[in-house]
């Protein structure tokens, strides 16, 4: 059997249990049918399928819905590299009304940040001189 074809399998599986995520749920993010999903897992059982080898599309947008890169799908190692972009990829998958309150939150907690901030960085600046 495909090498790369069970890595991958085994990979998208322990990432979507990880994620809590069933077949049909990864299947829903990620924008692909959950014949799909099932196609590619069922690599494990020793039944290569005609999804053993999905598109480049195909890979991307389960890696989108799980949250990891492109790579980390053929990784062997078990943590994912954290992706610096998770938030565009939750954001994709929101509709416009969605990505606005998001986009109006993330400004307000950025903001209060730097308030917060600003004082910290004058007492030091101050006890410097």
């Amino acid at each position: 059997m495909n090498e790369v074809a069970v890595r991958l399998a085994e990979r998208i599986r322990q990432l979507r249990l990880a994620a809590s995520l069933t077949q049909a749920e990864l299947a829903a993010r990620a924008g692909v049918t959950v014949e799909t999903v099932a196609r590619l897992e069922r690599v494990l059982r020793g039944r290569l399928s005609a999804n053993a080898n999905p598109s480049l599309e195909t890979l991307a947008r389960l890696s989108e819905a799980l949250g990891v890169d492109v790579s980390d799908l053929l990784v062997t190692s078990s943590k994912p590299r954290p992706r610096d972009d998770r938030i565009v990829a939750l954001l994709r998958r929101a509709n416009p009304a969605t990505r606005q309150r998001v986009l109006r939150v993330a400004e307000a907690l950025v903001s209060d940040e730097e308030r917060v901030a600003r004082p910290t960085q004058r007492g030091r600046k101050k006890r410097r001189n």
